[in-house]
Order: structure tokens, then sequence, then C-alpha cells
């Protein structure tokens, strides 16, 4: 039987006319650019190429974003949350549903690139052909993936539109990187292993994140369906980038791979915490699961930002002893820098009444880290100055003038995580008193 949400998108996409005017209408633009330049196949070839990017990645993106806006402007979502239908069945009857007449017209698009590459002798039309299909997958699931995320947290920019400004930007990054893959057909190392052909790399590269993006449609959908699932995928994710982009480190620098791995789980950590809700209750939760002794149960209910902020310490101690000696407890120091920003962020969302918590959060983050140093060092009060910042460098009045290099910044970044850690625990046992 049909996909339900695929056949009601189907049916809100299609009609008499839409099907007839797609056709009739590429085949004019089609027909005008053979006849109109010199070399009909490569004018078409290339036509084909620019209609697919423009019909399916632009626009298509833009319907896919739509996909999830809409269903919250119209009040309707609440009701698909109660039916019968299961996060993947929800999850690509949405993705390839709300998008179909954006395939129709691709497909045609494809279909006259095929003709035009083989006519023409393109040797490399089926890489072109994989690579343009992945892309607006990609794109599409992404959207989709990242508005189910900012529903959960940030209703307003649902209803403004949700995520769509990420349209031109996704479209235009791979825009570049198609175009780049043409001009330079020889280029570079990855992981040892020369790239002879940078548009089989590029195929690969859409590939690989257009099966994370669908990945990670579905297990929102999940979420956004109340169905369980445990939080492995999101550090899976950014051990997946770290190998991806450590793939592009010079021979003699491999051992920075993992420094990038300990910047890539921080920051996506920063991402998740100051986009998903850690409020009173969800923490109250956890500690009654905790209770309990149901650490599935925990597991499920836990935020995805505490499994990165682990793999970020791990990442740190791993990197370690592979950094000289001025920047050897660098990582660890802003590993814990990082534990007393997510305890800033607990601490006002467990606030009684709390208004704007992530906002306040950044605004004491900035004053702690950049406005006290910068105001006691310019009174030459420099201790002071490194000790809300340990990485303002003792005797300078530059900030980051020496990059944590002694057992000092690891002691202040200890002490502020123990603080900001106590602060959490006091206010959670205040909580539990009320």
């Amino acid at each position: 039987m049909m996909n339900p949400e695929f056949r009601r998108n189907l049916w809100l996409s299609f009609s008499t006319h839409r099907l007839i005017a797609m056709p009739a209408l590429l085949g004019l633009v089609f027909a005008t650019a053979a006849y109109s330049l010199s070399n009909p196949g490569k004018a078409l070839y290339i036509t084909a190429s620019a209609l697919f990017i423009l019909i399916v990645w632009l626009w298509g993106a833009i319907n896919a974003n739509a996909a999830i806006i809409e269903e919250f402007r119209d009040k309707t979502w609440d009701q698909q949350r109660m039916s019968a239908l299961g996060p993947w069945t929800m999850a690509w009857g949405k993705l390839f549903g709300a998008t179909s007449f954006n395939w129709y017209g691709g497909l045609l698009c494809l279909l006259a690139l095929v003709f035009s590459g083989i006519a023409v002798d393109q040797p490399d039309w089926p890489l072109d052909l994989f690579s343009l299909i992945a892309g607006g997958i990609l794109l599409h699931a992404a959207l989709i993936a990242l508005n189910l995320h900012a529903a959960r947290f940030e209703m307003r920019l649902i209803r403004r539109g949700g995520l769509g400004w990420l349209v031109i930007a996704f479209a235009v990054l791979f825009m570049q990187g198609f175009i780049w893959s043409a001009r330079s057909p020889l280029s570079g190392v990855w992981w040892g292993i020369t790239i002879d052909n940078q548009k089989f790399f590029l195929l690969a590269s859409a590939l690989l994140f257009m099966v994370c993006a669908v990945f990670a449609a579905w297990r929102l959908m999940s979420n956004a369906l109340q169905v369980r699932t445990l939080p492995w995928a999101w550090p899976l994710f950014v051990i997946i980038l770290t190998v991806y982009f450590g793939g592009f480190s010079r021979k003699e620098s491999a051992d920075n791979v993992f420094l990038l791995g300990f910047f890539i789980a921080a920051g996506l950590s920063y991402l998740m915490l100051f986009t998903e809700p850690n409020t009173l209750l969800v923490w109250n939760k956890l500690r009654a699961r905790r209770q309990a002794g149901d650490w599935r149960g925990w597991l499920a209910d836990l935020p995805l930002w505490p499994t990165t902020v682990l793999l970020a310490f791990i990442f740190a101690m791993i990197a370690m002893p592979t950094l000289t000696a001025g920047l050897s407890v660098f990582p660890l120091v802003t590993a814990l820098l990082l534990l007393r920003d997510a305890c800033i962020v607990l601490f006002f969302s467990f606030a009684p009444n709390a208004r704007r918590p992530v906002s306040t959060a950044i605004l004491y983050i900035a004053v702690i880290n950049l406005l006290l140093p910068f105001f006691f060092g310019k009174f030459g009060w420099s201790e002071v100055a490194h000790f809300f910042n340990p990485y303002f460098s003792l005797g300078s009045r530059a900030f980051f003038g020496g990059v944590g290099g002694s057992g000092i910044d690891l002691l202040i970044a200890g002490i502020h995580a123990a603080i900001a850690l106590g602060f959490v625990a006091w206010r959670l046992n205040r909580a539990a008193r009320q």
C-alpha cells in the first residue's frame, strides 16, 4: 500500500495543468538552448544541469522547508503526530512527497542530461547525474531535519519561515563544489589516497552526507513522534566529520586529527547546548530515571549535548600528548570551560520562571570571557584578568596572547567548572525542596 503521507503530498503537488506545463516549458527551454548555440549537445548538457539545480536544489529545498513549516502554521502537526504512521514512513513521505513535483521536473532534466552526455561523448556524465541527485536529497533532508529540531525550542522561528534561509547557502555550496570539480579534475590527497578525480570524490562526499541527512531526518521525526531513541547517532556524526575532514591533514601533521575532532565535538556541543530544551522538567525526569535504575530510559531522555561534551573530553585527553609543550593542556582547558558554559546555561534554565535562559547565559559567558578580563587587564591587574579568562596571557594586555600552555591555566579552568557545577547542584537541590 502506498505511503499515505506520500500520497497526500502527491495530491497537493500535482494537477493536470502542472503535469503538462512542466515538460512543455522544459522542452521549450531545451530546444532554445540546443538550436541557438554552436554546440547543441554541450549547450543542452549545461542547460539540463543548471535547470536541475534550479528546480530540485533551490525550488525543491523551499518546498522541503515548507513541508514542516506549513504543518505548524496550519495547526495540523498534532493531528499527524497522533496518526498511526511510523517515523520512517512519515519522514520519507514528506521528503519525497513535498518535493515530488520538483523531482518530476528534475527527472526530465536528467533525461536530457543523459541524452546529451551520450551524444557529445561526455565521459563523466554518470558522476554528474548521481552528484546532482545526491545533492538534492541532501538539501531536502537537511532542511526537514533542521526544522524538526528547531520546532523543539523556537516556534517563532518556525512560524517565520523556519530555516529556509539556509536553502541558498546550501545550494551555493554545492554549486561551487560542482563547478570546482568540473574545472579541476586532478588534485589533493585524502588519508594518503591521491584524489585523481574530484568529481568522484565529490559524489562520494555527497552520498555520505546525504545518508547522514536522511538518517537525521528519520531520527528527529522519531523524536517528534515520541519514539524513544538512544543518543549514539550525534557523537557518531562527530566522529564521521572528524574522519572526513581529518583526511585532508598533511601526513606529517596527522596527529592533529584528534585536535580537529576536539574542536568539532566542542563546536557541535555548543550548537546543541544553545538549541536543545534544558528545562528543569527534563533534568528531573533524568533524576527519576536514575533513581529507578532505568538506564535505558535515562539515555533515551538525555539531551544530545552531554554526549559530545564527553566526546570532547576524550578527544582532548588523546590530543594532549600529540601537542607541543606550550599547547599540551589547551584542549583540556577548553573542555573544562565548555563544561562551565554548559553549567551556566543550566543554571539559568533551572531558574523559576526562566525567560530566555540561553540569551542570558550567553551574555554572562561574554562578560566572564571578554568584558571582565579586558577591564582588569586595562588597569594592570593581569593576574585577575587571567583568572577570569585562562587564555588571557599573564603580563599581556592582548587577548589570547598565550594559548593555555601551563598548569595554572588548567587549575583555573577546573575552578571555573567546579564553581559552575556547584551552582547547578544548588539550583537543583533548591528546586527539589520546593
